[in-house]
């Protein structure tokens, strides 16, 4: 399975969920016994505004992550996560209409029948679904040829989510003995005689390559003889960015630098996504001023220090500059030296819990934002004490800095906290994606994920 047959069954899920919706709808009025009575009252005069309120569910639901396949699965994390979107679409319907009552519907009851039917459809429609998507029967057959520690994690976690479409069928590793995760029904070769005839035996769609025929000359022909089983042959990189949104650290030389950074080809987006920076600054920062007296009371209530709470970062092209947040840890958090934050901190005051949860301490770097020191979407800015101990440990740390760093970004939404330097080498392998595969349906696929991170109450 590739990007395209990922996309499509992303695809499918939405289209389901949209028919899922129209049906429902279909249904409640006949339940309220309003279709087809008359075309205004009926059909047509209810599927303007229930659309708009379908289109914004679909937001909602991807914001809770309910189009991530990974996440695909019959358990209680899923359940719970539809319990969240739905709860969040009744709120906004019912937001909709009381806000915008220019419709000539009734539509009160309309929608408690909606919402009923359309729960329980679909979770009928997701439980199959993801039961589908799980079985062997479609996921893509994956052998492995060679073994390195990318292809050690890969096999994990295609072992552990079966709902991101493969199975690890097979691998051929000369001189090796992989350790494979547990439970697993793994077919190890050891060699690549008669290599064409292993691969047809396990059923093998993909093969991942792990080394490569350029540096193993004897790899040449049995690979050459393969051909003819019309597999989908793929190097381990792309494969490794496709399946964990990360550059693998084996992948992060000069060379990677240069076959895969194309930042001419970005100034276009960079122009468009200046100009969304400043509207979106424009609009957040009246609401930050609007709420400023509220959280500067809070904060002074709970906690003795200044409201604000200013420090120096690292930005693009390694220029320093001073980002400003709403204080949320004790004051003097720092008499003995700079520090990583840490999940649950012990420095952080209980409403700068509810500050940071919120992504409230954040907004205002709106100001940064105007001034062109940030962007909305982009790695976040480090300390330079801290930039001069991860470069240390990381040659290529500052090439992040390529970029403007941001409120939030792909590492923020896919990763926690990073505390120390294995954790901030992970962090590091995001932010290079991110720079690498920039766009602006990334920026706005980050923004959704944010935006979900915050209504779950779960920022950092």
């Amino acid at each position: 399975m590739d990007r395209a047959i990922v996309k499509l069954k992303q695809l499918i899920l939405l289209s389901g969920d949209l028919a899922i919706f129209y049906l429902a709808l279909w249904a409640a009025l006949i339940a309220r016994g309003l279709f087809p009575r008359t075309v205004l009252i009926g059909w047509s005069g209810h599927v303007v505004p229930f659309s708009i309120v379908f289109l914004a569910w679909l937001i909602i639901f991807y914001t809770n992550g309910l189009y991530d396949l990974a996440a695909a699965r019959n358990e209680a994390r899923f359940l719970r996560k539809a319990a969240a979107g739905f709860a969040a679409a009744a709120i906004a319907a019912v937001a909709f209409f009381y806000l915008v009552p220019f419709f000539w519907i009734e539509p009160r009851t309309t929608l408690a029948f909606d919402l009923l039917i359309t729960s329980a459809l679909w979770i009928l429609w997701r439980t199959i679904f993801n039961a589908t998507i799980a079985s062997r029967a479609l996921r893509t057959r994956v052998c492995f040829i060679g073994w390195n520690p990318e292809a050690a994690e890969l096999t994990r976690i295609i072992h552990a989510r079966p709902n991101v479409g493969y199975q690890v069928a097979a691998v051929v590793a000369p001189n090796v003995n992989p350790t494979l995760p547990s439970g697993s029904s793994i077919a190890i070769k050891q060699d690549f005689s008669r290599l064409s005839d292993f691969l047809r035996s396990e059923r093998v769609a993909t093969v991942v390559m792990a080394m490569s025929p350029r540096t193993t000359p004897e790899l040449a022909r049995p690979l050459y003889e393969s051909i003819f089983l019309k597999l989908a042959f793929t190097d381990i990189i792309p494969f490794y960015e496709q399946l964990t949104g990360r550059i693998p650290v084996s992948a992060i030389t000069r060379i990677w630098f240069l076959e895969n950074l194309r930042e001419a080809e970005k100034r276009f987006y960079d122009v468009i996504k200046r100009a969304g920076d400043l509207a979106m600054a424009a609009a957040i920062g009246i609401f930050t001023i609007a709420i400023s007296p509220l959280v500067a009371a809070a904060i002074s209530v709970n906690s003795r220090g200044p409201i604000f709470y200013r420090q120096e970062r690292v930005g693009k092209d390694g220029k320093p500059f001073r980002i400003v947040k709403f204080r949320t840890m004790v004051r003097d958090a720092e008499t003995n030296g700079a520090q990583f934050a840490s999940k649950d901190d012990s420095r952080v005051t209980r409403v700068g819990r509810f500050l940071r949860a919120a992504r409230i301490d954040e907004l205002p770097q709106v100001w940064n934002v105007i001034r062109g020191e940030m962007s909305f979407i982009g790695p976040r800015p480090e300390r330079p004490e801290f930039v001069r101990q991860l470069e240390e440990a990381m040659p290529f740390y500052s090439m992040r800095h390529l970029v403007q760093p941001g409120l939030t970004g792909w590492a923020q939404v896919n990763y926690s906290y990073a505390a120390t330097l294995e954790e901030n080498l992970e962090k590091l392998q995001y932010d290079l994606f991110y720079i690498k595969n920039r766009s602006l349906l990334t920026d706005l696929a980050i923004m959704l994920r944010t935006l979900g991170i915050i209504l779950s109450a779960k920022g950092q």
